[in-house]
């Protein structure tokens, strides 16, 4: 476990935000370089070099969300999850709020859910959703 503050200022803001925010570090969030640890079920953020990198931790196993040079695209991401995750057990903005109605995943269609997925990791969509080829019909990738 880490002690004091090592982060770069702008995640020690964001460490601090996450707390003002009433989110518990090391049991909602970690902010690596920040004081809180993991108990192996967080959703974290790093710096390298430039780079922010999120993920959540799964019984202490590693799963990258999100890699990105934009911190203000880190940092909505980052809150977002936390929040869902922090929600999940009464804390926070999200506590008590159903996810899937919230964010308009119950009206999208399996294809539109994809989209959405791959659109949000920042990565070109499959193949076959793609329009490569007038008329096709395969949901819209915009």
């Amino acid at each position: 476990m880490e002690f004091g503050r090592h982060a770069p200022p702008e995640l020690a803001t964001l460490f601090d935000e996450c707390v003002a925010l009433g989110y518990w570090p090391g049991e909602d969030f970690n902010v690596r370089g920040m004081p809180g640890g993991s108990n192996g079920d967080v959703i974290a953020i790093r710096r390298e070099g430039g780079t922010y990198v999120i993920w959540s931790e799964d019984n202490g196993r590693p799963h990258e969300l999100l890699r990105t040079d934009d911190f203000a695209r880190s940092r909505e991401f980052f809150l977002t999850k936390v929040g869902w995750h922090a929600g999940a057990h009464g804390v926070g903005p999200y506590a008590g709020k159903d996810r899937l109605e919230e964010e308009g995943w119950t009206q999208l269609t399996e294809d539109e859910r994809v989209l959405r997925v791959y659109r949000e990791m920042g990565k070109p969509p499959p193949a076959y959703l793609r329009r490569d080829a007038p008329g096709e019909q395969v949901a819209d990738d915009a």
